[in-house]
């Protein structure tokens, strides 16, 4: 089932026989309760049981036919999980990371793609966020990652998984609330604060949240002098970032049966964008230094709001949840990546979206269950980027000049400096070229249903969605305008058999797909832009998860195939004097892989954690890229951006501390390794080393206060999130292409204190 091990294993094959040695010991062994030192049962600690709405509905994290891992509210809170960069070092399979644009990165057992391509959805409380998933939500009770294609439950652009921030609800029981301050290097300051209100005797509470967020980051624009002997005067802290925001919810009940929540949340980020490290070999130097002729930068502003009603319908509920959100962005890119004025890009856009979801859920007790809906979504986006040339010029016949050396027609322009020193005057002149002058409207209109039956020890569990997808686009540059739509169908089946009351072992296959789309480049001759179609994956799933110990440990394992067909990667390209970005449907590949977890509560105090993740994920035969005179044969070789293996130790600590009045120690540790990977362009590629990340974390807590000291990255590792071929626009480097990458965050030290009121 699982294949070949991947290539260059290394050490991490002794962590998984390892792990697999341990999970089959365990397996097997009938465990007794612990017993004092008199022989009389003491009564032994447990794991917390963690509740989830993977499958939306509530269900223990144990119970559930596939693999969903999740971070309490406690753990998000004391390892100072903030943004996606922490969620994507802390689970196996899970690549992830937040693109120096501010969109995210990622990819869960290989399934999803970088760049311009999604296929993993982000929700807070079951809405999908699709203008700005990366932005800061907070106030969360539990962050669940799905694996594997999620499409009969949440649809489209959900082909490898989906990321639910779940936020705290109000209630309506008690006043309380909590403020937290967070210090360390960088400049960073990390402020927030969250308040429970009970506002009636009926039932009705608000609550509030809101934060500060700035960092100067670890990257140095040190305004080096160009070849004219000019330096510039941008800011020095390259990769700065200033973010801040607030969310009001507000719930109760509107009648015996009907119940309301409502919330509004705002965001505001000014922070970079694209700040990419140049390499120009594939030995890695990790220089911190972005010597960009301007600092590249992203701003953008979120207003969001959302309604949920539910009505009791006595043995059926109907939930009705409607979201509107509303984003403007500008990003400020040097592409070129140097100090000289070459080449500049600036994107200003809008995105606008509404979704609409009818749920229908059985409340009543027996065997069988089920709920059965329809969802709408529109997408809207308005882009009016353009590419800036400094110091070009087009005469009267569309010819354009100057150092970029683009001495011909515009379309044959080869985009290249040739070295020309800018004296000051014209580095004042530029040439604006549009870029991605364009409408776009994205669609979904779906009915679903799920029913899930049981007997005896078996549990059967079948799901269907159909999904009509539709995305137009219009380059109101060209004034070309194109459209498709599709009709998927999207089946999901698993049968599960409970061996005891505390181990079950499952099988489940699982059907998504991402929506195909246009480029906004059109080729001449062509009356339609250039379009690329739907990929599809078919996962097949079969694990085992128990409890033991008297619930002080968990185990969990899952071995997966996956059949992807018509895989979108990213390329760029020059045409028309242009850098174009693209999605393609390079090919299609076969994905094998293996996951294991170990959650054990050794004492009241200690609680251990062990996981693993590796996949082989290959580009099937037959996979090649033409370039018309020539073409690449991707045959067997390694498919981008999915890594090798990967695995996590934790290990977490909480004691009161003798005679000191009421105080505990707490501490803990996380150590994560990333197997190597190789990135875009999928047919030049360039290997991503692997690379191994440790964080601590060691604190007091009072009854109502906390203090921690927090180490990120201690051993202070260099790497990279992501790695990409990029096409070299500077001919004094030499080479046609370089390498980029967004470097991960060095040793970091910060202090937190956190007061519950």
């Amino acid at each position: 089932m699982l294949g070949k091990l991947p290539k260059n294993f290394g050490g991490t094959t002794k962590v998984a026989a390892l792990l697999a040695t341990v999970l089959v010991a365990f397996a097997g062994v009938d465990w007794k309760p612990a017993f004092g030192q008199a022989g009389s049962p003491t009564v032994a600690p447990v794991l917390e049981e963690i509740i989830v709405t993977a499958r939306k509905r509530q269900e223990s994290l144990l119970e559930i036919p596939e693999s969903v891992v999740a971070f309490s509210g406690d753990q998000i809170a004391r390892q100072a999980v903030a943004n996606l960069r922490d969620i994507g070092i802390a689970i196996p399979n899970l690549n992830l990371s937040m693109r120096t644009d501010g969109f995210p990165n990622v990819t869960i057992r290989g399934i999803g793609g970088f760049g311009n391509t999604q296929g993993v959805g982000f929700y807070l409380d079951d809405v999908q966020v699709f203008s700005d998933a990366s932005s800061r939500f907070g106030d969360l009770e539990r962050i669940e990652v799905l694996k594997g294609p999620q499409g009969t439950l949440y649809g489209g652009s959900n082909i490898g998984g989906a990321v639910k921030f779940v936020s705290a609800r109000p209630d309506p029981t008690e006043a309380f609330g909590r403020v937290k301050g967070r210090f360390g290097e960088q400049s960073l300051v990390d402020m927030e604060a969250a308040a429970n209100i009970p506002l009636s005797d009926s039932g009705w509470a608000m609550r509030a949240f809101g934060f500060f967020y700035q960092d100067d980051g670890f990257l140095v624009n040190e305004n080096p002098p160009r070849l004219n002997g000019l330096r510039g005067n941008n800011d020095k802290d390259v990769g700065a970032v200033e973010e801040y925001g607030a969310r009001v919810t507000l719930s109760g009940p509107l009648g015996d049966r009907l119940s309301a929540y409502a919330a509004l949340r705002w965001n505001e980020m000014d922070g970079f964008s694209n700040v990419w490290m140049r390499e120009l070999t594939d030995d890695f130097q990790y220089d911190r230094a972005v010597n960009n002729s301007t600092n590249s930068t992203h701003k953008r502003d979120t207003l969001a709001g959302t309604v949920e009603l539910e009505w009791d319908l006595d043995s059926v509920s109907l939930l009705s949840l409607t979201s509107y959100t509303t984003t403007d962005s500008t990003r400020y890119s040097d592409i070129d990546i140097r100090e000289e004025f070459i080449f500049d890009a600036n994107r200003p856009e809008e995105m606008d979206v509404f979704t609409q979801e009818l749920r229908f859920t059985s409340t009543t007790e027996g065997p069988l269950s089920w709920l059965a809906g329809a969802y709408y979504s529109l997408y809207e986006e308005r882009m009016r980027s353009t590419q800036i040339w400094w110091d070009a010029r087009v005469d009267a016949d569309g010819n354009i000049s100057g150092p970029l050396g683009c001495a011909a027609e515009m379309p044959t322009c080869s985009g290249v400096w040739t070295g020309e020193i800018l004296t000051p005057e014209q580095e004042m002149d530029s040439l604006a070229v549009p870029f991605e002058i364009r409408n776009r409207d994205k669609s979904h209109l779906a009915a679903f249903a799920n029913v899930n039956y049981e007997w005896e020890a078996w549990e059967l569990d079948l799901g269907l969605r159909v999904d009509r997808w539709k995305n137009s686009t219009d380059n109101l540059d060209t004034m070309i305008s194109s459209s498709q739509d599709s009709v998927e169908v999207l089946p999901r089946a698993s049968l599960t058999r409970w061996l005891t009351d505390e181990s079950m072992v499952y099988f489940t296959y699982a059907k998504g797909y991402e929506p195909g789309g246009y480029n906004l480049a059109n080729f001449e001759g062509e009356n339609d832009l250039f379009g690329f179609d739907i990929e599809e994956v078919s996962s097949f799933e079969i694990g085992w998860k128990s409890r033991r110990l008297e619930d002080r440990l968990t185990l969990s394992a899952a071995a997966f195939y996956i059949d992807y067909t018509d895989r979108q990667v990213e390329f760029q390209a020059q045409t028309g004097g242009q850098i174009i970005e693209g999605i393609i449907n390079l090919g299609d590949s076969e994905q094998y892989g293996f996951e294991a977890e170990l959650n054990l509560k050794v004492t009241e105090h200690l609680t251990l954690m062990a996981a693993l993740g590796v996949i082989d994920a290959e580009w099937n035969d037959g996979t090649l890229v033409d370039f018309g005179e020539s073409s690449v044969d991707l045959s067997g070789t390694d498919v981008p951006n999915t890594n090798d293996s990967s695995w996590l130790l934790s290990a977490l600590y909480n004691a009161p501390l003798p005679a000191a009045g009421g105080l505990r120690l707490v501490a803990g540790v996380q150590v994560s390794h990333s197997g190597s990977l190789v990135g875009l362009q999928a047919w030049d590629t360039v290997k991503n080393p692997s690379y191994t990340v440790a964080n601590a974390q060691v604190g007091l807590q009072g009854e109502r206060w906390e203090v921690i000291v927090q180490v990120e990255n201690f051993t202070d590792e260099e790497y990279y999130t992501d790695v990409q071929r990029f096409p070299n626009l500077h001919a004094l480097d030499g080479g046609e292409n370089i390498n980029i990458g967004t470097m991960g965050q060095p040793r970091l030290v910060s202090a937190s204190l956190n007061y519950r009121f």
